[in-house]
């Protein structure tokens, strides 16, 4: 990614009040990418459509099947295990100058994410929309299939020199998507098959992209599966923080007192779904800034650290650079959360009357607060777990994302049971644990990366 903080760099010397709006816009779009734009789109597409299909349960119903298409196709099932080895691997590949390598290696991982998700996801779907007609059921598995060649086609164009051409990739389409189901969203068949051209023609964009950038002399590469360069830990890192990330959704929805039934056998909850949805969007400017911190100033200090080792500076020039990746580390997690702070004050006073508008009990209002909190540490850990990869800190980055989703899981299950006063304090709770331990983690990475990057390579 250091070509986009270069980038973002060279827009913020012009010293012009735009430059900056410019450098953190474009972070916030790369950083978010399909997670908060798309998830904009369907609640948009779901309010456009209540006059045209004359009921909220139908726009509800298609909200809760593309929610979870995302969930499944995204994050959890195939790509979660791809996204972060696959990142490394092509990362690896450019340098080794194997660059031919990266477009084959790139279309063998859409093609494994469609071989392994098809078995998956056909039975699956028949299973849950047992009395949903066929045209419905090849909605939904299409859809899915689309979202995971979208994913993957993600890790790729967000670092490539086109990036303004990704940012309005996305817009486009899901732009498209919005007008279109305004247009034409009679049914909830017709939503669906408007959600998957409008993916799609991301997907083929994204695809221009890449292919525009590398070069190669053969279709298709599957075997980097196998290489010793594709880290297996990774992938497991990658899924266990998709898990904790929706763990406390699923149980929400599942769990008897909070849960309902929508469609088929998928479940929604009132109480859970709408104020993790508006914490989840309050946390939009940290990301612009994680992102920005990481990509710009962080990899630059990363870099002049790793090449005066390679070219034998002095130890005091050698420490000055690990300092300075400190006070960036520093600086990043100070920035985020003081931001986030100011932004979740404004979100508690207009709170209440959002919860009007939208028509949510009052009551619920204690639940949107703590879940902005957790959001707001939830980007935290994210910059601390991107460090960590940035330091080949694999096996230790794995374990913190194990932890998140187990906390995840067991503490948002006792909060449910202790009564409605306690929702929502599981998933702030985990997250308030891995984050902290995830600074002391990192506070030692840093005192001994001198020490671990002359004696034990």
């Amino acid at each position: 990614m250091a070509g986009i903080g270069f980038e973002l760099r060279r827009i913020l010397k012009k010293d012009r009040l735009l430059s900056l709006a410019k450098v953190y816009s474009y972070s916030a779009v790369l950083s978010s990418g399909p997670w908060v734009i798309s998830i904009v789109a369907i609640i948009l597409v779901g309010f456009v459509n209540i006059s045209t299909m004359g009921a909220m349960s139908q726009a509800a119903k298609f909200q809760i099947v593309i929610t979870y298409a995302i969930a499944l196709a995204s994050s959890l099932v195939v790509t979660g295990v791809l996204q972060l080895p696959f990142t490394r691997y092509v990362a690896d590949l450019i340098f080794e100058k194997r660059e031919d390598e990266v477009l084959p290696s790139y279309f063998g991982a859409i093609f494994l994410s469609w071989l392994i998700g098809l078995p998956f996801v056909i039975p699956l779907v028949f299973y849950i929309f047992d009395t949903q007609n066929l045209l419905f059921l090849i909605g939904v598995i299409s859809i899915f299939l689309i979202l995971c060649g979208v994913w993957i086609s993600s890790i790729l164009a967000a670092s490539l020199k086109y990036y303004i051409g990704v940012v309005w990739a996305y817009f486009a389409s899901y732009a498209f998507i919005v007008l279109f189901s305004y247009l034409f969203g009679d049914s909830i068949e017709a939503l669906m098959f408007i959600f998957f051209i409008g993916n799609s023609i991301l997907f083929v964009i994204l695809m221009t992209l890449i292919i525009k950038s590398y070069n190669s002399s053969i279709f298709m590469k599957i075997d980097f599966f196998f290489a010793p360069n594709f880290y297996w830990s990774l992938g497991i890192a990658g899924l266990a923080y998709n898990l904790g990330a929706w763990v406390d959704k699923f149980i929400f929805w599942y769990h008897p007192l909070t849960g309902n039934a929508v469609i088929g056998k998928l479940n929604a909850s009132v109480v859970y779904d709408i104020p993790i949805f508006l914490a989840y969007l309050s946390i939009l400017p940290g990301m612009a800034i994680f992102f920005y911190r990481l990509e710009a100033d962080f990899a630059e200090k990363y870099e002049l650290y790793y090449d005066s080792v390679r070219n034998g500076g002095t130890l005091d020039t050698i420490r000055r650079y690990r300092n300075d990746m400190v006070d960036v580390i520093r600086h990043a997690i100070r920035e985020i959360i003081m931001i986030q702070g100011v932004l979740n004050i404004l979100l508690f006073l207009t709170a209440p009357s959002i919860f009007k508008v939208l028509n949510i009990p009052q009551l619920y209002l204690g639940l949107l607060y703590i879940l902005t909190i957790g959001a707001m540490l939830q980007v935290s850990f994210m910059s601390v777990l991107a460090i960590l990869y940035y330091l080949d800190r694999k096996l230790v980055a794995m374990w913190l994302c194990i932890a998140f989703f187990v906390s995840n899981g067991v503490l948002t299950y006792i909060s449910i049971d202790m009564g409605p006063a306690m929702f929502g304090y599981g998933y702030a709770s985990s997250l308030l644990l891995v984050f902290t331990a995830s600074v002391i983690v990192i506070r030692n990475e840093m005192n001994r990366l001198d020490y671990e990057t002359f004696m034990l390579q």
